[in-house]
């Protein structure tokens, strides 16, 4: 049991498909979604290339131990004993994987003669009448190798230079599709872990990687998504019905997401989205720290003042030392309002304003209106 890998000496492009090559295409993909993940695909396997046995494998290199596993054609007495035994110390061709970078197939047979295995390894390779391996490092970490090999029995005979050629067609796909894995795996990850978290915040919340792609939404969030119009979630990102909105939100979810990650001074950004006959709902993007999002990622929080009491003007004149008619325009912005509306409904030119705030920019060192507003909600809504 195990892979690992070498150079080709075959290009890709030369060697002739195996007749199921699209199906095994096909399978592949579907590991990603099928609930018993790639066992359908090196079931396939196994039989287009004519073996007896298929694993995909996840090895931790020191000291050697298997992690994970999908198989086919491998009994669940065998893979206990396996286990039970700690056959890999044994396994000739994981053994060999694990200090290789990935690369293309390779047979097994050039391993044998440099490696010494015990009597219980070596009764079961004669009993299976086991003869060879092609063997595939599909990933390689410092610490862990992804392994992919298809055994082969003395009567089905040695894998050929076509054959091994054949499977290496498929070589830019299975690692395509493992790297595809291996990230809907560290977004369950991230759903696991914050889901705790997200669901005791009473807004509606979402949780987004770093290429703005929503890992987890929370039970508030996917309320909100039933009643409102404003905003739907399309292929795991947020979608606005104003482009305007969607514009902003890109340029405010990288810049949130760069400063999540160390490399930008941004903190958080506020976008108004507007309902039809009813008062806007307020989108405020933060930025989210996590050792679950690796490479950052941000907090997206939507507050509708239908189900939430906003900050008084009264309360944020307190807490951000701001004079009342400085403290009223704030509890204005707020709500969603426009500096526009603001002018119209207190009777104020937009000038006077405007120099307002200038003013609490300076005193609570900010420098936009909706990290102001996003400051203001994250200080003050409990």
């Amino acid at each position: 049991m195990g892979s690992s890998m070498s150079t080709a000496t075959t290009p890709l492009t030369s060697a002739s498909p195996l007749p199921s090559e699209p199906a095994l295409i096909q399978a592949l993909y579907g590991g990603l979604t099928n609930k018993e993940g790639f066992h359908d695909f090196l079931e396939l396997l196994t039989e287009s290339i004519n073996g007896c046995a298929a694993q995909l494998s996840t090895m931790r290199k020191a000291p050697v131990a298997l992690e994970h596993l999908w198989h086919a054609g491998l009994s669940d007495e065998f893979i206990a004993w396996y286990l039970d035994n700690n056959m890999i110390e044994q396994d000739v061709v994981t053994n060999h994987a694990v200090t290789q970078s990935p690369g293309l197939f390779r047979s097994a047979l050039p391993l044998l003669p440099d490696f010494d295995i015990n009597e219980d390894y070596s009764r079961w390779e004669s009993d299976q009448d086991m003869l060879d391996s092609a063997w595939l490092v599909v990933h390689s970490t410092d610490t862990h190798t992804i392994l992919l090999t298809v055994q082969r029995t003395v009567a089905q005979g040695p894998y050929t230079s076509v054959e091994l050629a054949q499977l290496n067609r498929l070589v830019p796909f299975v690692r395509q599709a493992i790297q595809l894995a291996e990230q809907l795996d560290q977004r369950n990850r991230v759903a696991t872990s914050l889901a705790g978290i997200i669901d005791a915040l009473p807004d509606a919340s979402f949780v987004l990687n770093d290429q703005a792609s929503i890992v987890y939404t929370n039970k508030a969030a996917a309320a909100l998504l039933q009643r409102e119009r404003c905003l739907t979630i399309s292929d795991q990102r947020l979608s606005f019905e104003e482009k305007d909105v969607q514009n902003a939100f890109v340029r405010s979810s990288v810049q949130v997401v760069r400063a999540s990650m160390g490399k930008d001074l941004y903190r958080s950004d506020t976008l108004i989205l507007n309902r039809r006959d009813r008062a806007p709902l307020l989108l405020v993007v933060r930025p989210i720290e996590s050792e679950d999002l690796q490479l950052g990622g941000a907090l997206v929080s939507v507050y509708d003042q239908r189900d939430r009491q906003f900050p008084s003007a009264e309360l944020i004149g307190q807490y951000f030392s701001l004079t009342p008619a400085e403290a009223q325009v704030c509890a204005d912005l707020v709500t969603g309002m426009s500096l526009k509306d603001i002018a119209q409904m207190r009777h104020k030119s937009e000038l006077t304003l405007r120099t307002y705030v200038k003013h609490i920019f300076q005193k609570t060192n900010h420098t936009r209106q909706g990290e102001l507003i996003s400051s203001i909600l994250s200080a003050l809504m409990h």
